[in-house]
């Protein structure tokens, strides 16, 4: 997956980790060739739910082997990729702090874990396309958040796009409701916008310190490690009975993990955020598609009347992110 909204975003649903062009200084890049590895990119992201199913293990040990077989590759480019220079927004961290930045990466892998356990779930329980949309919802739950201090307080495009979004989201729970996948499931996948805006925050602190390919390392390490640890507790670790589970699990990891996360970050080194969070709304279209043509899913009128209102609510909350702050 992969979440949209974000510089930073998680390929459940949808996550995603970028930088800007300014922090980039990849300007030799041709904006149409950058705009084309989002698409690529948010199409790669759309193809999770389907691997998860295809997966045929539960959803924790699916969860668990997507951020294992990704860790290896995005660990090997952290050390490839030279670091980019210190700037106005990346600082050395001071001695003492470094425990807390130690501190800040632990925990912003514990929220990306219960971020992948709960999409997960709700990939397994609702439709394809109800999953990602719910699980993107997390620029909203960050802007409710900034109303008690713990994030940026939200701006007035924020109201505007609130109403957008709670219409969408009843829409989708409507959907479920009469027979178009399951409540259960979505409440998994709005639980799962909570935790990654809670790993959003976290990380906005730590990409002071930290550059974006140290950072998915690191966080998705410990998240490796969690979800390995709560899965084996609750006897869910377990391994496909085939090797077209294995083809699944790969391609969630490599395909949709790895590449899908560094294709978006190459993207935003050119294009800005605001710009590139729009591209990446196909994440949700290829998703809901995928899940009608390979799993047989049927869509009814409140799936489509709330894929337009979050789509909605999504747009007017990247577009607050083109004005000055």
């Amino acid at each position: 997956m992969s979440h949209v909204g974000s510089s930073l975003c998680d390929p459940s649903a949808t996550k995603c980790v970028g930088v800007s062009a300014g922090q980039a200084g990849d300007g030799h890049v041709n904006p149409l060739w950058a705009i084309g590895l989002l698409l690529f990119a948010g199409g790669l992201l759309g193809m999770s739910p389907i691997l998860v199913r295809l997966s045929g293990v539960s959803p924790d040990a699916s969860a668990f082997w997507r951020v294992a077989i990704a860790a290896p590759l995005l660990c090997a480019a952290a050390f490839l990729v030279p670091a980019r220079p210190v700037g106005p927004d990346t600082m050395p961290a001071p001695r003492k702090g470094r425990g807390v930045i130690a501190g800040w990466m632990v925990l912003a892998g514990v929220f990306f874990a219960a971020d992948l356990i709960a999409c997960h779930i709700a990939i397994e329980l609702t439709t394809a396309g109800n999953a990602i949309l719910l699980a993107n919802l997390a620029p909203v739950i960050i802007g409710l958040l900034g109303l008690v201090g713990l994030a940026r307080r939200p701006g007035r495009m924020f109201w505007i796009g609130l109403p957008f979004a709670g219409f969408g989201a009843w829409c989708l729970f409507r959907a479920s409701d009469v027979g178009g996948g399951s409540i259960a499931g979505d409440a998994f996948g709005l639980l799962a916008a909570v935790f990654y805006a809670g790993y959003l925050i976290v990380i906005g602190r730590l990409r002071r310190y930290v550059g974006a390919v140290a950072t998915m390392c690191g966080t998705t390490l410990v998240t490796a490690i969690v979800i390995g640890v709560f899965a084996a507790v609750r006897g869910d670790l377990t391994i496909p009975g085939d090797w077209t589970g294995w083809l699944a699990l790969g391609a969630l990891g490599i395909l949709v993990h790895a590449l899908g996360q560094g294709l978006v970050s190459v993207g935003l080194k050119v294009v800005d955020e605001a710009t590139g969070s729009m591209i990446l709304l196909v994440q949700p279209f290829i998703a809901t598609l995928l899940g009608a043509m390979v799993l047989g899913e049927v869509l009814n009128g409140w799936h489509m009347l709330g894929n337009v209102a979050v789509v909605l609510a999504l747009l007017i909350a990247t577009r607050a992110r083109r004005r000055p702050a």
